[in-house]
């Protein structure tokens, strides 16, 4: 029967060979290593086998597979009973995975760990195997038609040529064209722009030119607002059958001001310790969320869960680590079938940036000869290719557009600045009436 690993380094000569020569050492008689563990994807996942054994998958299993190959020893999985990575209370004591090494009830943990000074004095870390961030995912809202649309065709410096060229072609013809006798200049040029502006709403002209002058000015005109309004109307027919997707979340202010959403955290993380750590900026101010009852903790267990149905609903977000957060929007959107739909977003600005490594006892000597192995196989990029072949259709939402193109009919309610455009013009109009009676009134009394 196999030995427990620290039943083999209690040998004098084998304790020395690890130690002195970490890098070629190979075990004579294979130990079980106890190593810890907690269901996080993509990195690792726990299974049960048919014997009601823990075993584990993914890239983890795979590299500690190849470190135990290497190394000649087996290994067998245990996990902390609260499922968490474990956090240092006031008495000096560890929870979670941190805690099982630290008592010694494990030889390493998986992790992924990040590094911090409190946990670099309880226990050894391994070289790193991976740099991620930590960021929120949240629900992306329903398609919608941009109630402003209409003025999408043309960009704001376009705008701004057709209302210069209009003024340019009004005055143009204005100082050069013929003046009727006995018009009045005013009437004449409010006749002129109006006639001009007739012209790009597509209505029959009533105004008569006679000089070649007049017929070259107008017909430049005529032209160049024609063409702007055909590719208008083109561009206008293909926007409204776009579909503006919301994903108002992109800063963590964003987050914080959003006063009805939840935030979900898993407990006794680095990024719970880093809150707590932190004395200002957003990262303070994402901490007092739990003094309002806007932060809610859930095990790493549970996560997938949590986002297929809490974050789902729109009034939730939660914050882990970024490459878990591409699993799970690869995930589900495997599960919306052959269109895979995306319907998650990752936040843009990150929270933390970690180095994520495995731990083990502080001071065994088979930590530094796995931390060799695993830096040959990390920096070989098996380690990587591992990760990123565990993430099914990674690609399909990594990029995933705001806007989409669909065919169904327009609703009112997808058209309602145009309503707003038309409503604010019959005010205008009601009230140059309006203006006008009295104008008219005024200048009625003074002459009787």
């Amino acid at each position: 029967m196999a030995r427990l690993l620290w039943q083999v380094l209690e040998d004098p000569q084998v304790y020395k060979d690890l130690q002195n020569n970490p890098h070629s050492f190979r075990f004579k008689e294979g130990p079980v290593v106890m190593v810890s563990t907690i269901h996080r994807p993509p990195h690792v996942e726990l299974l049960k086998d048919h014997h009601g054994r823990l075993t584990i998958t993914g890239p983890l299993a795979n590299l500690m597979d190849a470190v135990a190959h290497s190394l000649n020893f087996t290994y067998k999985i245990v996990t902390p009973p609260d499922g968490t990575y474990g956090t240092h209370s006031a008495n000096g004591s560890w929870s979670g995975m941190m805690g099982q090494v630290v008592r010694k009830e494990a030889d390493v943990s998986l992790g992924p760990f990040a590094i911090s000074w409190k946990r670099n004095q309880a226990v050894d870390f391994a070289h790193h195997y991976i740099f991620d961030y930590s960021s929120f995912i949240k629900s992306k809202g329903l398609p919608e038609i941009d109630p402003w649309g209409f003025l999408f065709p043309l960009q704001p410096k376009v705008w701004a040529a057709l209302l210069a060229g209009l003024l340019v072609a009004w005055l143009a013809i204005l100082v050069l064209g013929h003046n009727p006798d006995g018009s009045r200049k005013v009437n004449r040029a409010s006749d002129l722009f109006f006639q001009h502006l007739k012209i790009i709403f597509h209505q029959n002209l009533t105004i008569k030119v006679k000089r070649g002058s007049e017929m070259v000015l107008l017909g430049g005109w005529v032209v160049v607002a024609m063409m702007v309004m055909w590719s208008y109307t083109g561009n206008l027919v293909s926007l409204l059958a776009v579909r503006h997707i919301p994903q108002p979340l992109q800063t963590l202010r964003d987050v914080i001001e959003e006063s009805n959403l939840k935030v979900i955290v898993e407990p006794k993380t680095i990024l719970t310790d880093t809150l707590d750590s932190v004395k200002s900026g957003d990262l303070r101010d994402i901490r007092d969320l739990v003094n309002v009852g806007r932060i809610k903790y859930e095990v790493s267990s549970d996560l997938f869960h949590v986002v297929d149905t809490l974050v789902r609903d729109g009034d939730h977000t939660l914050a882990t680590i970024k490459i878990s957060l591409i699993k799970f929007i690869s995930e589900l959107s495997r599960k919306t079938g052959k269109h895979s739909r995306c319907d998650f977003y990752i936040v843009r600005e990150n929270l933390i940036h970690v180095f994520q490594c495995m731990v083990g006892q502080k001071g065994n000597p088979i930590v530094p000869a796995m931390s060799h192995r695993i830096r040959a196989l990390v920096e070989s990029g098996l380690y990587e290719y591992w990760l990123m072949s565990n993430i099914p259709f990674i690609e399909n939402c990594r990029r995933s557009p705001s806007k989409i193109t669909v065919m169904e009919p327009l609703a009112l309610t997808n058209l309602w600045g145009m309503c707003v455009l038309l409503g604010v013009g019959h005010l205008l109009a009601l009230l140059t009436f309006c203006l006008e009676l009295c104008v008219v009134r005024c200048v009625s009394g003074r002459t009787s």
